[in-house]
């Protein structure tokens, strides 16, 4: 797998030990997807863990603009005369600058892992799937939620999202001529603004939901292992992010896609309960036959607690209720008295036990 500047930037955070949970994830996922990123990643932290050994006050000294500089002869190079930056290479310059301002001892390990890993080779035209962009491109924002918290967002063209708890929702501040692109990395509920003549793509995982204009809910956070879309109303097209390859399925109102990533499989089926999917919109948790253990998760991210079991059998035990309650004390006896367990609330965390 060809990574790209911000992955890079990522994966030295992680190295670093300064990523957030959600972060963290992203770069666990990655590497257990294959054998490859696992090789991969195992030469990165070597990199990383040689530069961090081999840097002493006199390496410090040197002059870091002269060997940025050297960089961009190199990429310069192998760019050639025409062309223009793509986005890769714009996330590239941006951590550059900020970087070279730090003068730190993490800037030069950061650069090593950029420069042994290959970047000028990634930057290279030959190294590119698409071809250059004649337009630039534009400029990403993130909006993001924690645990215990959710966003209510109205796009440039009047699409209506909801953010879940700790998620994430990467757009331009301007949507392109003929394509309304977003990346989503956790839970959202889409409302979108209808236009045939510029599609509502939302990324996610390896995954690409298409719209012209509908409702729709997509999980995909990183521990799930799979993505899921339920429509509301409308129809979505709904596969694996390779234009041309892979499954993809048209999904109606009331019907649920499933794509594992572990597999690459996509699987369809119709829902009578659309509130198994979407309660969470207006503060509520509903479940079905869920293992407890998926029930704390979903606490986790309402209430922003951590859950803990004494006896690992209790995560398998399931769960079926409709937890209206805002109150993690009456949601938490709810639990308790359907599944016949005991636990203990102290502070922010919640253990459950026989």
């Amino acid at each position: 797998m060809q990574l790209n500047g911000k992955e890079y930037q990522l994966i030295a955070s992680y190295l670093a030990g300064e990523c957030t949970d959600r972060e963290q994830r992203k770069v666990e996922q990655w590497i257990d997807q294959s054998q490859e990123n696992k090789r991969q990643f195992q030469e990165l932290r070597r990199i990383w863990q040689l530069s961090g050994d081999a840097v002493s006050p006199q390496d410090m000294e040197w002059d870091v603009n002269q060997e940025w500089n050297r960089l961009d002869r190199q990429i310069n190079k192998e760019k050639g005369a025409s062309g223009s930056k793509n986005s890769d290479q714009k996330r590239y310059w941006s951590f550059r600058s900020s970087s070279i301002h730090s003068g730190t001892q993490k800037f030069i390990r950061v650069a090593a892992v950029f420069l042994v890993a290959g970047l000028i080779g990634l930057l290279s035209y030959q190294s590119w799937d698409k071809p250059a962009q004649k337009d630039q491109e534009p400029i990403l924002r993130q909006i993001s939620t924690g645990n215990g918290q959710r966003a209510n967002l109205t796009l440039a063209d009047g699409t209506e999202v909801m953010l879940n708890a700790d998620s994430e929702l990467e757009l331009p501040k301007e949507f392109a001529s003929d394509v309304r692109e977003v990346h989503l990395d956790g839970e959202a509920y889409f409302s979108v603004s209808k236009n045939e003549e510029k599609p509502f793509l939302v990324h996610s995982n390896q995954s690409t939901v298409r719209v012209l204009g509908t409702s729709f809910s997509i999980r995909s956070y990183p521990e799930d292992q799979k993505v899921q879309v339920v429509v509301e109303e409308g129809r979505v097209s709904f596969g694996q992010k390779k234009e041309g390859e892979g499954q993809k399925a048209i999904l109606n109102r009331n019907e649920l896609g499933t794509f594992d990533l572990s597999t690459s499989t996509l699987s369809t089926r119709t829902v009578e309960d659309l509130e198994l999917y979407m309660s969470w919109r207006n503060g509520y948790l509903k479940f079905e036959e869920s293992r407890l253990n998926d029930v704390a998760k979903a606490l986790e991210r309402r209430y922003d607690i951590r859950v803990f079991f004494e006896e690992p059998t209790l995560k398998t035990l399931l769960l079926t209720a409709y937890l209206k309650s805002r109150s993690l004390q009456n949601v938490l006896d709810v639990i308790s008295t359907s599944l016949d367990i005991e636990y203990e609330l102290k502070d922010n965390t919640v253990t459950f036990r026989k």
